[in-house]
């Protein structure tokens, strides 16, 4: 008894186009969910500068206490972009001061922290609108200028537990930003993030 062939190779052709459609619906499915690399690579390097920079405005506020000296964290803006941020004690009672600095009179003690320009670090979100953490609408001022510290890149912390009321603003220039807020009475600093769409700023961790 002969057998009709004729219809199988149709079938087994039909089968290999349906399999490699569905292979491609799942690559753009798949594709589709995961998180962009570059973007999970910018929120790493966005948390590890504000840790630095958290972990050295707490040095420098127990520095203070301990040695019973006003000493300061110092933010430094380098020509390509880049920052610099130190902590320098006061060495001649009249407040941390930047020629005192380059003069050697208040001496910088630890280590420097370079924050690359280029990638995560210092820097606020253009053309978005970032709310002020304050909750009084847009943030504003001068949005090149992530570093709120009165009219100078200096913040001080006295023996006294108080310090200079400031913000330290992070991006990682794509959607996310954090912010290291400074209180002036107490000298506590506490950290808060945003996200590109969000109406207002959140504790870390929420």
């Amino acid at each position: 008894m002969d057998r009709d062939w004729s219809g199988s190779s149709t079938n087994i052709g039909m089968s290999l186009v349906e399999a490699m459609l569905a292979l491609v619906v799942l690559t753009i499915v798949v594709a589709a969910t995961l998180p962009d690399l570059a973007e999970i690579r910018g929120a790493a390097t966005l948390r590890t500068a504000s840790s630095q920079l958290k972990g050295l405005l707490f040095r420098c506020r127990a520095y203070a206490i301990m040695n019973s000296r006003a000493t300061a964290v110092v933010f430094e803006r380098r020509d390509d972009g880049s920052w610099r941020c130190f902590i320098a004690v006061d060495g001649d009672g009249d407040g941390i001061r930047t020629r005192d600095i380059h003069r050697l009179i208040d001496r910088v003690v630890g280590e420097v922290l370079h924050i690359d320009g280029g990638g995560a670090g210092l820097g606020i979100l253009q053309h978005e609108f970032v709310p002020d953490p304050s909750g009084r609408g847009r943030l504003r001022g001068d949005l090149d200028d992530p570093v709120r510290a009165g009219r100078g890149n200096i913040i001080t912390f006295t023996p006294r537990s108080t310090a200079t009321p400031a913000s330290i603003y992070l991006t990682d220039h794509r959607a996310r930003m954090r912010v290291l807020r400074v209180y002036g009475g107490t000298g506590r600093v506490i950290s808060r993030v945003w996200r590109s769409g969000w109406p207002k700023w959140r504790s870390e961790g929420m």
